[in-house]
């Protein structure tokens, strides 16, 4: 750690708003859950894009199609390899089969970036980490940029099953942070942040854009909300989900079979 001072990420802070018991369970107890096929195929079409847009930064052109599908493939290779969990459907087929399957989306989805998003940006920074320290606070707050690019533009790129809404651009915890750091690393707003997704359905696979902007209030908001959820981590504050909400599920938290606060039984006997 160098030294450096605990942190807290948008991915943390959106954990504990939604389960502060999940929370504690991945970031205090350090219980790793292995991840669903879903993100490892965001990991793969990711580990493309960064290929492409770190070599574009001076060459200015983008790779082959090719070129990009094979990083991407290589990057979902990877992440398989370090592990991952099975939906009830997925384990009762042969787990070769289930990423075979999925390495097939991965290209589906890699050439949809390569043809589609890849062309409409010139990068300056790629997978940009950024530390934003906060002066008399006891953590600090941590960002990795997807993407900044020569028009003030903060993009966060997504693969998902569904289109993201307005809704979702403007209250995105990430989007507001990565907005922060840019300002913080260049000393200009960013004109635009966007999530741009790559939308797998059944039927296609399509490219979704929801762009917002960020503004002084958005940061006062965001440094509350880090000043709130510190302090209750700190002081051992760890309720759990509110009961019935779509996170708070078998099918979408690895936490749930052992978790004191659900009767997962019920889930059992439902099936």
């Amino acid at each position: 750690m160098g030294g450096k001072k605990p942190h807290l990420s948008p991915t943390q802070l959106d954990m504990y708003a939604r389960c502060p018991e999940a929370y504690r369970r991945r970031y205090i107890e350090k219980e790793i859950i292995p991840p669903g096929f879903a993100m490892l195929r965001g990991t793969g079409v990711h580990a493309g894009a960064e290929h492409n847009f770190n070599q574009k930064i001076e060459s200015r052109e983008d790779l082959p199609a090719a070129d990009i599908i094979g990083a991407a493939v290589a990057g979902f290779e990877e992440a398989v390899a370090g592990g991952y969990s099975l939906t009830d459907d997925e384990a009762e087929k042969n787990a070769k089969d289930v990423i075979g399957e999925q390495k097939d989306v991965v290209v589906d989805m890699a050439t949809l970036h390569a043809d589609e998003q890849a062309p409409d940006y010139q990068p300056v920074a790629v997978e940009q980490y950024v530390r934003l320290e906060l002066p008399n606070h006891s953590r600090d707050l941590v960002g990795v940029i997807d993407l900044m690019d020569d028009q003030d533009r903060v993009i966060d790129f997504k693969t998902a099953g569904r289109k993201k809404s307005q809704t979702d651009a403007d209250t995105s915890t990430q989007l507001t942070v990565y907005a922060a750091a840019h300002k913080r690393l260049t000393g200009r707003d960013a004109k635009e942040v966007r999530l741009d997704t790559v939308v797998k359905t059944k039927k296609s696979t399509s490219r979704d854009v929801v762009s917002s902007t960020r503004g002084a209030a958005d940061f006062d908001a965001l440094a509350n909300r880090v000043n709130v959820i510190t302090h209750a981590i700190e002081s051992g504050t760890f309720t759990p989900a509110t009961p019935g909400t779509w996170w708070c599920s078998q099918k979408f938290c690895g936490y749930w079979d052992t978790c004191p606060f659900v009767n997962s039984e019920r889930e059992e006997k439902s099936k």
